[in-house]
């Protein structure tokens, strides 16, 4: 019996998994056990961004096992204080909370907002059409996907969707009563797509007028992913709080939600907690990421390659216009919109040995360890021309 077949009978049935029975990974590559490779342009839906047995990374691990694993929230060790430090060095926030997931983040930050609204009667939260905020009852509220939220209502109370990027939606919405805006400055679940510069325009300037809170969801787009090391350093809007995860844990399960001055004392004692949140074992190894990860010689490199490999796929899409509508994205968060047959292509770009996923149904969407090099790239884009050949020619 394959390990499919066992997995089966024990698992849930919730994902489409692709068919390798994984051995190891190695720097962008996996191998199953008959010896395949495949170049990963997945890395654990952006997790691994470092790739995988990264040195860095494995270091940090084994020195953190031989002194402990875990101790929960009645204790503070010095490698999650430097983490924190790190982080709030690195950005414009004051105090950061550690979760296991991108979720969890979401969720302390949907608790922060609500204390936050009824100390200032306000109870509205928006969040945009398309949006992924993750899979809880709280995050998927304002996961504004009807896919993803239609048989588990009723949802929280109050949250309101406006179409991506409608400006005067937007600004028909928001009021008095607006407590907070979730939104993801580049969609991942929801097709690789930029949130406009005049959408954060408006954002911002019915901020100032109606007084609610930002909330950017950096957990995919984050920690590199984008060629700063968040990407609201790029937009000009500075939120109130963040949600990061994914490669903030350098392959370990680790999240964070991190908060301005408008809301660092919203807690009071047991209102918030986690059992397993940034114990020391993940947060070695988001220390050992972050460290190498946010210097500036490696967020250039992530804005040299994603630029390296847009010129390529752009390349792709002039000789496959009929097929691709768009290439889109910043730094390695790169997705190409096709008219046709996505799910074909990342079948056969599997058997050709390349590793993507399908992102808003259309898109296929590139978000390869930060590590790749230019011959990575190369083999690809080349792999990923193949595929459209053997499909559309």
């Amino acid at each position: 019996m394959t390990i499919f077949k066992e997995a089966e009978k024990y698992f849930f049935d919730i994902y489409n998994r692709f068919p390798i029975d994984v051995d190891r990974g190695k720097g962008v590559y996996l191998y199953d056990k008959n010896g395949a490779r495949y170049l990963d342009f997945l890395a654990g839906i952006a997790v691994n961004a470092l790739g995988y047995a990264h040195p860095v990374i494995n270091t940090a691990i084994r020195k953190q096992l031989e002194r402990n694993m875990h101790l929960g929230p009645y204790f503070v060790q010095d490698v999650q204080v430097e983490l924190a430090q790190k982080l709030v060095s690195l950005t414009s926030f004051k105090k950061v909370f550690f979760t296991n997931s991108g979720t969890e983040a979401i969720e302390g930050l949907l608790k922060a907002v609500k204390k936050w609204g009824n100390q200032n009667n306000k109870k509205e939260i928006i969040a945009f059409r398309g949006s992924f905020h993750g899979r809880s009852l709280g995050a998927l509220s304002i996961t504004m996907q009807e896919k993803h939220q239609k048989n588990f209502r009723p949802l929280l109370p109050d949250t309101h969707v406006v179409p991506f990027n409608d400006i005067s939606a937007f600004e028909n919405a928001v009021n008095d009563k607006t407590v907070a805006v979730f939104y993801e400055g580049i969609t991942g679940e929801g097709g690789v797509r930029l949130v406009s510069a005049a959408m954060l325009e408006a954002m911002n300037k019915a901020r100032e007028k109606y007084g609610f809170l930002i909330i950017a969801d950096e957990i995919q787009s984050g920690t590199g992913r984008t060629g700063s090391f968040y990407y609201y350093e790029q937009t000009g809007l500075v939120p109130d709080a963040i949600a990061s995860a994914k490669g903030l844990g350098g392959g370990m399960p680790l999240g964070a939600f991190m908060v301005n001055k408008r809301l660092e004392h919203i807690f009071n004692r047991g209102e918030h907690g986690s059992t397993y949140g940034g114990n020391p074992l993940a947060c070695a190894a988001g220390l050992a990421a972050v460290d190498l990860i946010s210097t500036t010689p490696f967020l250039k490199n992530v804005h040299k390659k994603g630029k390296y490999f847009t010129t390529l796929l752009t390349e792709l899409a002039d000789e496959f216009n009929d097929v691709i509508l768009e290439v889109r994205g910043k730094g390695l968060m790169i997705g190409v919109e096709v008219r046709q047959k996505a799910a074909e292509l990342m079948r056969e770009s599997f058997n050709e040995g390349l590793l993507f996923n399908i992102a808003g149904g259309t898109t296929l969407r590139f978000i390869p360890p930060l590590i790749v090099d230019n011959n990575d790239i190369d083999t690809a884009s080349e792999k990923l021309r193949l595929t459209f050949k053997k499909l559309f020619r």
